[in-house]
């Protein structure tokens, strides 16, 4: 039996990296094929995607808060009130959505009814609805598209009228992922936006699909029920934090950012727990210049074998989760077969 156990995680592992080659060559030709140009403008900071490649500037959305190279806060050049203003008045920009929240008292215990309207680029909308630990994701004209519960052991998908077809599906996931990284500008201690998906095998035609399961705050107790390692993993990220700064000045926020992933990584590896995993992105490789390969991101996995794998996302600079980024974990995760969810870890002293 142990020896069928270790070939299956033999086997397991290989596929993990010979996935991870395949989307690095994949990327490769993309880069290729578009005429890849790192001097290509970005999204301004102050915005939730800032530093994310763009054809224009602007966009509303929640700012992050401001560091220097050496990782410490620094003063927010506007108010949370102004963000929220931005939020409900600006223009966005070509691939940003507009989120309007709203929230009123719930008919369940656990917490109040959230309406989050995130309207997509294009014009497709999406309802957001979550009452207690119950939410129900609708399209623009209120056909249910999901309906989850968030329990113990992660979110529990509910029976739909109406299944969503293969677009449908990937435009809920991209309004997910826009209102999470909405959401985790305000993560607190107590408090943490999650991502919650499944990622179905590849099709024939190559292509990957991502159902979105839950996106939403989650109370540490409810989040720490399921992924019981977040609370090591931003004491780890705190610790590695502090280390890089005391081995700076750094020449770039980049560099910074890589030295603060690569005590991260080595720290995990020191834990020695089976659960606990840390691995370099391919991804941050190509979203730097072609000559600058020294960044490195790194992702920490907390898988049980049974149950949805834990990505924390350790964050030091303005930027969320990117579509690529996101697609990035599909691909390398989809053959588990299991839910998928990812919380935003930034380090702080």
């Amino acid at each position: 039996m142990t020896n069928t156990n270790d070939e299956e995680t033999a086997l397991r592992k290989f596929r993990t990296r010979h996935v991870g080659l395949d989307l690095y060559v994949k990327l490769l030709r993309l880069r290729l094929k578009a005429g890849f140009n790192p001097a290509q403008p970005r999204v301004p900071s102050g915005n939730h995607d800032g530093g994310q490649w763009t054809d224009a500037g602007g966009g509303a959305g929640r700012s992050r808060p401001n560091r220097n190279l050496s990782g410490a806060r620094a003063s927010p050049s506007i108010t949370p009130g102004q963000r929220a203003g931005a939020a409900s008045s600006s223009k966005p920009a070509i691939d940003r959505a507009r989120i309007v929240t709203r929230v009123g008292l719930s008919n369940r215990p656990g917490g109040p009814h959230v309406r989050h309207t995130v309207s997509l680029p294009g014009g497709r909308r999406f309802v957001f609805q979550t009452e207690g630990t119950s939410q129900t994701v609708l399209d623009g004209a209120g056909t249910p598209v999901s309906k989850t519960l968030w329990t113990p052991q992660g979110p529990m998908s509910l029976p739909v009228i109406q299944r969503a077809n293969a677009p449908v599906a990937r435009q809920a996931f991209e309004a997910g992922r826009q209102l999470y990284n909405s959401l985790s500008a305000g993560n607190t201690r107590d408090q943490r936006a999650c991502l919650a998906f499944t990622a179905k095998e590849f099709r024939p035609n190559g292509s990957l699909l991502t159902s979105l399961s839950f996106v939403g705050m989650l109370s540490r107790a409810e989040t720490e029920k399921v992924c019981t390692k977040l609370e090591l993993v931003q004491s780890l990220s705190n610790e590695a934090m502090s280390d890089a700064k005391l081995a700076g000045p750094y020449s770039s926020a980049t560099v910074f950012g890589t030295a603060v992933h690569t005590r991260l990584h080595k720290k995990i590896l020191t834990l020695k727990d089976p659960t606990l995993t840390s691995e370099q992105s391919l991804l941050k490789r190509m979203e730097e210049t072609p000559i600058d390969f020294s960044a490195v991101r790194v992702d920490v996995l907390e898988d049980r074998n049974v149950g949805p794998i834990c990505v924390y996302d350790l964050k030091t600079g303005r930027r969320g989760l990117s579509r690529s980024r996101a697609i990035e974990f599909a691909r390398r995760l989809a053959f588990h077969g299991r839910p998928i969810i990812i919380i935003e870890v930034r380090p702080y002293e």
